[in-house]
């Protein structure tokens, strides 16, 4: 376990990593942060723990609004149906919390991990490490 000044020390590192970032270093660590929370989630429902799944849940979902809120849908040719996945996505995990339902979960996790390979991927490609 660490102590107080590691801890502190492992947050200070992570909070610089994040300010230093560039924004597609920052879209992949949104969606690797979304698809932990849907897999925890997910976890938390099969184990019959509605409580702790809604809190990933909800994280997921102000994770994906921030996704959804920051995409310009004129920059590219498929954006506006990106957005539309987001949407979708943001509707079924708000099901899947208010239902404790893990297929809604399992849903937006099919959906939505594709799309984060993608943007992994062409992160990796515009010759910025993830």
């Amino acid at each position: 376990m660490l102590g107080s000044s590691q801890r502190n020390a492992v947050e200070e590192m992570r909070r610089r990593e994040l300010m230093t970032a560039t924004p597609a270093q920052l879209t992949v660590k949104l969606f690797q942060r979304l698809l932990l929370d849907l897999h925890r989630a997910a976890a938390d429902l099969g184990a019959g723990q509605p409580g702790a799944a809604s809190s990933h849940l909800v994280h997921a979902q102000a994770i994906l609004t921030e996704l959804d809120s920051t995409l310009d849908v004129n920059a590219w040719s498929g954006a506006a149906d990106l957005k539309a996945v987001y949407g979708y996505c943001l509707n079924t995990i708000a099901a899947a919390n208010r239902d404790s339902d893990p297929a809604g979960v399992a849903s937006a996790l099919d959906l939505l991990t594709p799309v984060a390979e993608a943007f992994t991927q062409a992160a990796r490609t515009s010759g910025t490490p993830s």
